[in-house]
């Protein structure tokens, strides 16, 4: 049994450096998708919610995928909580911070809750959620 988790990753940081077809990502890791079970279409689904995933030759029958250059690592969410309590100036109810997030963030409540626990720039008071105080 191998483990799938770093595998996906190892496969991102691969796509990452250069770009590949999906036949050249299914046939260099053939046990990660025996593993899932994961027909080709599953595959490019997976592909396609890669955050940064740039596709090419989108109209051929099998274009190629890479991950997006970045320039810094991504901002965690505790960074991003923190950022949009700040644009908006005041407190912000946890109810509606996911959907003040930046676009393609997924949050479940429990995350955000533990995001905000954990970084030293937020607290809680009672359902609402602001910057620390200096």
């Amino acid at each position: 049994m191998i483990d799938v988790l770093n595998e996906l990753r190892a496969l991102e940081k691969g796509l990452a450096s250069a770009p590949q077809s999906l036949e050249q990502i299914r046939q260099g890791n053939p046990l990660l998708w025996q593993e899932l079970a994961w027909s080709p279409a599953q595959t490019r689904l997976w592909l396609r919610s890669l955050p940064d995933i740039q596709i090419h030759e989108q109209e051929a029958d099998d274009p190629s995928y890479r991950l997006g250059n970045k320039e810094s690592a991504p901002m965690d969410l505790g960074d991003a909580i923190a950022k949009v309590v700040a644009e908006l100036g005041r407190p912000v109810p946890i109810a509606q911070l996911r959907s003040k997030l930046p676009p393609g963030t997924v949050a479940t409540d429990p995350m955000i809750r533990a995001a905000i626990e954990g970084h030293p720039a937020l607290t809680i008071t009672g359902p609402m959620v602001r910057l620390a105080k200096t």
